[in-house]
């Protein structure tokens, strides 16, 4: 298990300095039986330690093929097999599955934020707004997220006023949550030294 202490030490000056760091959502599923749990698992311990293996998406793909799944679940396992390509770095197989689970499921927010954060890593950052817009437009569990990757899209985008407007709804939304309020910070202390 992962302590809080390392998260802090070693995770937290890489999401903080990084300036293409978009958190992902995993989807829980219901039903499938334990392929398709393991999936699950797997997709949120890739999103921690941003890291995956070949046996995990192994684990997703028993389940897409034999898990008998509901559509929801069936989605759920596109989406949290999309998280471990772009853990492993395979962005073009995990846009195949974010795109598959949109077709599944158009109304999804965590998928448009999981696009979203795989245009933000290719840097193009207009396209990643447009997704994490249509993530806060739809039902999502987690909406802070979708506006704190959406700010990072901004101000790398040079749009500082919308940036800070996303990093201060994300701090509304998840008051405990350090992160954009560390991210804002550094932001009007770059633009003040002029270092933007």
């Amino acid at each position: 298990m992962i302590s809080a202490r390392f998260i802090l030490r070693v995770l937290l000056p890489v999401l903080i300095f990084s300036p293409v760091a978009g958190y992902t959502q995993s989807m829980s599923v219901i039903g499938g039986g334990s392929y398709a749990r393991n999936c699950f698992m797997s997709a949120t311990l890739a999103i921690q330690l941003n890291s995956a293996s070949k046996e995990s998406v192994e684990e997703c793909n028993q389940a897409i093929l034999h898990g008998r799944l509901t559509r929801k679940d069936l989605l759920a396992t596109y989406v949290n097999r999309g998280i471990l390509y772009g853990a492993m770095e395979d962005y073009q197989k995990a846009l195949k599955d974010y795109r598959t689970a949109v077709e599944l499921e158009p109304v999804t927010g965590e998928v448009y934020v999981n696009l979203g954060n795989l245009y933000l890593l290719s840097q193009k950052y207009d396209v990643a707004i447009q997704q994490y817009t249509t993530a806060i437009e739809l039902t999502l569990a987690k909406n802070h997220i979708a506006h704190f990757n959406r700010a990072m899209a901004y101000e790398n985008n040079k749009d500082y006023d919308n940036a800070e407007a996303d990093y201060r709804r994300a701090m509304e939304l998840s008051p405990e949550w350090v992160l954009p309020q560390l991210r804002l910070e550094r932001m009007i202390r770059n633009i003040e030294k002029g270092q933007t």
